[in-house]
């Protein structure tokens, strides 16, 4: 399990569309698929909330109250429900072939490699705080490439630049509505002090 775990890994870096591909050909039943998106959504918390923590000790900044993992892990599990859904509803919109199953174990891989690429920014950040910065811009733009490349394997697209346009005109059109959405409950980002 370990080795297939680390070779799904490394053809998602390097062949992304041959391990989309890959994923699907495993066919997990659908409570393997439910079980991963509750392990991710939890990791990714727990990582979040930890990395928080360490950011504000480490460059001395008050971030306030760090966020609370257990709303966070259902908000990530929500988040992660509609992008499954966007996915492959509107592939399917633009005559595409896959699946809301299908969709949902690629976007848990997705939230899983990038949890991985969470473990590493905590570790950097013990010792380079802000070059973890850098690192977080990086998993963002490894977030984008990975849900062009397999939305893309999913539906059996082959042009890379409508679907990356489109996948980042769904990502921002989603961000502001959950922002103004946010707004409208009240929800404001922290303000950062320096002490």
């Amino acid at each position: 399990m370990e080795r297939l775990l680390r070779d799904l890994v490394e053809r998602t870096l390097r062949r992304p569309r041959e391990a989309a591909l890959a994923l699907i050909a495993l066919n997990p039943p659908l409570e393997a698929r439910l079980l991963g998106l509750g392990i991710v959504m939890a990791a990714s918390a727990a990582l979040g909330t930890a990395a928080e923590l360490l950011f504000s000790f480490v460059t001395k900044l008050d971030l306030g109250a760090p966020t609370a993992p257990v709303p966070m892990a259902f908000l990530q599990g929500a988040l992660m429900l509609y992008a499954a859904k966007v996915m492959s509803s509107l592939g399917r919109f633009f005559g595409g072939t896959g699946s809301f199953r299908d969709a949902l174990l690629l976007v848990v891989w997705i939230e899983f490699v990038l949890v991985l690429g969470q473990l590493l920014e905590l570790l950097i950040m013990v010792f380079f705080p802000l070059v973890s910065l850098i690192g977080t811009l990086g998993l963002l733009g490894l977030m984008f490439w990975l849900l062009i490349q397999f939305t893309a394997a999913l539906h059996g697209f082959t042009d890379l630049m409508k679907v990356g346009a489109g996948v980042i005109a769904v990502f921002f059109g989603s961000a502001m509505l959950f922002a103004v959405g946010m707004l409208a409950f009240g929800i404001t980002p922290p303000v950062v002090m320096i002490q």
